[in-house]
């Protein structure tokens, strides 16, 4: 009987895993939000990456964006610590780190990517050539 709960819970745990593993690296489209001046750049599109203090994750995608950002004018890397802007990461429904935006030059989200992606992706995000997944808001603006 023990031995039938453990394997259940180890099926379970192993597809819930599968499961959280698949989403990574997914792009999202998003419209309808929109981010203020305070958290972009004046006309550059800018990846928003939210981090926090103790995700190795985070960690390890920063450097890939900042080499994004530098290689091209017309990029601009942010990082922002969601705990530190709890209320921003909650009204944009930032639910794990790292999650990256891409935001246009006027502050509209162009795309949401979740969890650690190639660099491809996030050029192609910001491209606009990559097949997303289409989402809309429901929120009001962000300032």
């Amino acid at each position: 009987m023990e031995l039938g709960i453990v394997a259940g819970l180890l099926v379970v745990s192993t597809l819930l895993g599968v499961m959280w593993k698949s989403r990574q690296g997914d792009v999202v489209a998003q419209s309808g939000s929109t981010i203020s001046l305070d958290y972009r750049e004046t006309d550059k599109i800018t990846i928003l990456q939210f981090t926090t203090q103790m995700c190795g994750p985070c960690a390890q995608l920063k450097p890939r964006l900042e080499k994004i950002a530098n290689f091209r004018s017309d990029v601009a890397y942010r990082d922002i610590d969601a705990i530190d802007h709890l209320d921003l990461a909650i009204r944009l429904s930032i639910r794990s780190t790292p999650t990256t935006l891409i935001v246009s030059p006027d502050g509209e989200i162009r795309a949401r990517i979740n969890g650690i992606a190639p660099a491809e992706t996030f050029i192609n995000a910001i491209d606009g050539t990559i097949p997303v997944r289409s989402v809309t808001a429901t929120e009001e603006p962000i300032i």
